[in-house]
């Protein structure tokens, strides 16, 4: 059969979609209010003209079989009118949230090519509209679909991926060798309540320096900081969930092995396991233990190594049955709680159809049974932070009120938690 095999890491995706569970990445691009709003035809063209271009956006799956592995193969007709749509928010902000959380829980066909596009309109005063961007897993991890968003931006985007020298072949392979003894004996995670298959949605945003301020004041990364306030929200509006996984909720944090010549096509990512209190205590104290945790599985890149050869080489030696049977197996509430991703964007601002974007919201999957993926982006100066809930476990928009609390008083300089005194750097 003709086509293009889907990459081990990339097929991870689709068979996690056997237990229900929609998998896309994508965003929310908030658009400046404007009297020069793009109409839905002037949308499908400029994507035409560029995302629908992009390697896969043309493409769609070819029938699977027990032993074949999935490939792309071309589309006979890419269908705008159904890829690009238009959806008028008679909600305002809150309608706009609902969209995007029943968007992300409806699984994309497999005989088309496997993205979606909608402009929702009025999701603001004076005309503000939101561009909604989702694409599937199998295509590619968050930062890769932001660079596949900017086809159809202007101008070109100035983003700065990391870079650095890989560890030579003896050096990975004894990493990786400790690596899978490390990921061995991490265990499995408390079982949590029942979930669901239904998505809630919600958005936090704060200015980036002010968390980078509060990150260095404190000695920590500011993806310590934003779990910790994500673990401090969560007690907040959650007690029972803290409960009943005994005040520890497993986080998967990702982290990006892409380099600075890859494509956007296809997952760069490796995974990093940490058990974050959410207990009550301090938010000092929480913040400080967050950061002793996860400095203490980042220090050596074993883990991320070995989470990417399991991955890469790993999956693509096996049988495809065996493939289709531990993705799933080792993807869920067995063995991790929630995902966490921050991820870097760019710092110029950007133009869709002539209109300025004002904030940017990343979208990411639930993992199969768990209750919170949150995807965080910086972009011009502002980090754009987005909340994946199941509402069965967690009260998504309460979440997002709780955070964007904590972010005001952290933007004020006052604490996170009130009534707390201050802390010392």
């Amino acid at each position: 059969m003709k086509g293009i095999v889907v990459p081990s890491a990339d097929a991870f995706f689709l068979h996690i979609e056997r237990t229900g569970a929609a998998q896309h990445v994508g965003g929310v691009v908030v658009l400046e209010p404007s009297d020069q709003r793009p109409s839905i035809d002037e949308v499908r063209a400029l994507v035409a003209k560029g995302f629908a271009q992009l390697p896969r956006m043309h493409q769609r799956l070819a029938q699977a079989s027990r032993w074949r592995r999935p490939r792309w193969i071309e589309a006979e007709h890419v269908d705008l009118d159904w890829h690009v749509i238009e959806h008028q928010s008679t909600n305002g902000w809150a309608g706009l949230t609902r969209f995007v959380g029943d968007l992300a829980e409806q699984p994309m066909p497999r005989d088309r090519p496997m993205w979606r596009i909608a402009m929702v309109r009025d999701i603001g005063p004076d005309g503000a509209d939101a561009l909604v961007v989702l694409v599937h897993h199998s295509i590619a991890d968050g930062i890769g679909t932001v660079l596949q968003t900017f086809s159809m931006f202007e101008p070109a985007p100035m983003l700065t991926m990391p870079s650095g020298k890989a560890p030579g072949r003896l050096a990975r392979a004894a990493a990786v060798t400790v690596g899978l003894a490390q990921l061995a004996t991490d265990g499995t995670a408390t079982r949590l309540p029942s979930a669901s298959l239904r998505r809630d949605f919600g958005v936090a945003d704060v200015e980036l320096d002010v968390v980078r301020r509060a990150a260095v004041a404190h000695g920590v990364r500011v993806t310590d900081l934003l779990i910790a306030l994500l673990a401090d929200s969560l007690y907040a509006v959650a007690p029972e969930l803290a409960r009943s996984v005994g005040g520890q909720l497993r986080f998967s944090i990702t982290t990006m092995v892409r380099t600075p010549d890859s494509a956007a096509e296809g997952n760069a990512t490796a995974a990093i396991m940490v058990e974050v209190p959410i207990d009550g205590r301090p938010f000092d104290e929480l913040l400080a233990e967050v950061s002793a945790r996860t400095k203490r599985r980042l220090r050596r890149p074993t883990r991320a190594l070995a989470s990417r050869f399991v991955m890469t080489p790993g999956l693509r030696i096996v049988p495809e049955p065996f493939v289709r049977w531990f993705a799933p197996t080792v993807y869920g509430d067995r063995f991790l709680h929630a995902v966490v991703s921050n991820m870097p964007g760019p710092t110029n601002q950007m133009y869709f159809a002539g209109v300025p974007h004002h904030r940017v919201y990343p979208i990411l999957p639930l993992v199969p049974g768990t209750p919170l993926a949150v995807g965080a982006l910086s972009w011009t100066g502002v980090l754009g932070i987005g909340l994946a809930t199941d509402p069965q476990l967690v009260d998504g928009p309460a979440l997002a009120t709780q955070l964007n609390q904590s972010l005001a008083r952290l933007r004020s300089g006052t604490r996170p938690l009130e009534g707390e005194e201050e802390a010392s750097a």
